[in-house]
């Protein structure tokens, strides 16, 4: 979804300002001047920025200087949003983005005009696209209410294209549809009708209605020229494709979307396109064809997540140099007037102040040594310390990676799950990794924020036979160390891999409930299930299976009491953990 979010960023700056038309009249300015110049800055301003070039902000700031010699309001409120699309999308800085759309706003409310609805909903895509759906969702409604009072059907159709793909990354789809069909009816430019048949094809990708996916996706890759991203749309129906092992009239298809794959600079559209046809010549039993795709998806993702790394690491960089010169500017000015302070008092007790003052300045400068070097090595040490997770995390990433490639040229069913379950234990370690590096003072993970995100991607990653499996969390909002937190998410990871493995094979859905309490230096974790409960005579003590000889193995490391208690309603797995204390 989020490379139709980009594609949104790119209409409503190119096409809604264009569709408008400049709106203010040439009366209401009288110095003559060409606004077509302030267009074409613009205009150069979104192309370098969609190439990441800061050529950008060059452009953008002539837009600015322009429009304000000229007094051109409008063309002024673009150069605004110009420069907060360029650091949303090239630098990746939120908070300085977030800072021109506001400055945007505020301009456009004290000179009365209505562009601020399209700075709303920049505001929206940026929380989109980090996830972050109930700002989104929060700023889209704003700029929806006010495209509507003005009338602005583009707009309109724009913002429920976006709140529709809110809903489907909620999983609401019965709204996410409804409102795509919503903008769907706004019968006006044909350009976004193609991205609502993509987002709606989508949709029914993810709730696997694929033949109705395919109604709507070969609507949003015909080749017409109003359809800008045609090509990349074939990755969604690549997939309902495969999914329907259904080859008719694909082949001049699957040539588009090679040739868009080859042609394309997005690192993460052509991420995607090959790991779309790699999955449609697998369903197929190309697998020579199908791997060298994969090869290729593998190799860019690679790069995606190396850049990330780089991205981090020179932000992190940049942060502590801008610290340090601020450190220094102000113990220079603190001195400034220490010094200022002193000849003041000099005229009145000069040998008394002259003393002290040297006594005094020869301590001050010990101590700022000291607060220096100390600030300077705690922060080198959180610095090293977050590099170390968010390398461990990356390359755990890439050995779950790697066994994914493996496991699909394994028929064998046994063996296939074998491997399934490794891939689940080493990203049980790797979201721990990923939890630490982006915690602010690196003393542990948030445990509840951890086992909700373990348990729901458990769920989601096996296969229940489509049986609805209902989670019951309640885990306290604690902090653990990575000593304890490593045993006890394996544990918990094995715990609700075996109920989803076993646990419901007679039944037609299941509940698991998972109760993590902290008291009195004790963490209690309870795991129930209401399946067809444990076999009869068992006893992990002299069990050959290796989930529960890791749940015994892990018990012992953690000093837990452990308890299992089974019957034909179901079963509960408690664990008693001594002597911890929560960081």
């Amino acid at each position: 979804m989020k490379q139709l979010l980009y594609l949104s960023i790119v209409f409503v700056f190119l096409v809604l300002n264009k569709a408008r038309g400049f709106e203010y009249q040439t009366e209401q300015h009288p110095s003559q001047f060409n606004k077509k110049t302030v267009q074409n800055y613009i205009d150069k301003a979104w192309e370098y920025t969609i190439r990441e070039n800061d050529s950008a902000l060059i452009y953008a700031k002539k837009a600015l200087q322009f429009s304000r010699k000229n007094n051109y309001p409008y063309g002024e409120a673009l150069a605004i949003e110009s420069q907060g699309l360029y650091h949303e999308i090239v630098t990746g800085n939120y908070d300085l983005a977030s800072k021109f759309y506001f400055e945007g706003i505020k301009f456009c409310e004290e000179n009365n005009l209505t562009y601020a609805s399209s700075l709303y909903h920049s505001l929206g895509i940026m929380f989109h696209t980090s996830d972050n759906y109930e700002k989104a969702l929060e700023y889209y409604n704003i700029a929806y209410e006010r495209a509507t009072n003005d009338n602005d059907a583009i707009l309109q159709k724009r913002c429920l294209v976006n709140i529709g793909s809110i809903y489907s990354s909620l999983e609401e789809y019965d709204k996410a549809k409804a409102t795509l069909l919503q903008g769907l009816d706004i019968d006006v430019n044909r350009y976004i009708d193609y991205n609502i048949y993509a987002n709606l094809g989508n949709l029914l990708i993810r709730q696997q209605h694929y033949k109705e996916a395919i109604s709507y996706l070969e609507k949003a890759v015909v080749v017409h020229p109003d359809n800008k991203d045609s090509e990349t749309n074939l990755m969604y129906l690549l997939e309902a494709k495969a999914a329907l092992k259904d080859s008719i009239g694909m082949q001049p298809k699957i040539k588009r979307a090679v040739a868009e794959a080859e042609r394309i600079s997005s690192l993460r559209n052509k991420s995607h396109l090959y790991d779309a046809l790699s999955k449609y010549f697998y369903a197929f039993e190309d697998f020579k064809i199908a791997a060298d795709y994969q090869q290729k998806y593998h190799a860019i993702f690679v790069e995606i997540k190396e850049k990330q790394r780089d991205q981090t690491v020179y932000d992190l960089e940049t942060k502590y140099q801008t610290e340090k010169t601020n450190r220094e500017l102000e113990n220079k000015t603190f001195n400034e007037k220490l010094f200022i302070i002193s000849l003041i008092f000099l005229g009145i007790l000069l040998t008394l102040v002259t003393f002290y003052y040297i006594k005094n300045r020869k301590k001050n400068r010990l101590l700022d040594k000291q607060k220096t070097l100390l600030e300077s090595t705690v922060e080198d040490k959180n610095f090293l310390l977050k590099e170390i997770h968010h390398r461990v995390k990356n390359n755990l990433q890439v050995i779950s990676s790697l066994l994914s490639l493996q496991q699909r040229q394994i028929s064998d069913v046994k063996a296939s799950q074998a491997m399934q379950e490794g891939r689940d234990r080493v990203k049980a370690m790797a979201l721990i990794h990923q939890n630490l590096y982006q915690d602010t003072d690196l003393i542990g993970v948030q445990i509840n924020d951890y086992v909700k995100k373990l348990a729901n991607s458990l769920v989601k990653n096996y296969q229940t036979e489509n049986k609805p499996i209902q989670l019951n969390l309640d885990v306290d909002t604690i902090k653990l160390d990575i000593d304890t937190i490593i045993p006890l998410g394996l544990v918990i990871n094995e715990l609700i891999s075996n109920a989803l493995k076993y646990a419901f094979t007679e039944q037609d859905s299941g509940t698991i409930d998972i109760h993590l309490k902290h008291k009195n230096n004790s963490l209690t974790l309870v795991v129930t299930d209401n399946g067809k409960g444990l076999p009869e005579g068992f006893d992990i003590n002299q069990i050959s299976s290796l989930g529960f000889r890791l749940i015994k193995a892990f018990s012992d490391k953690l000093k837990a009491d452990l308890r299992i208690n089974s019957s034909k309603q179901g079963t509960e797995i408690h664990l008693d953990i001594p002597n911890i204390t929560p960081n």
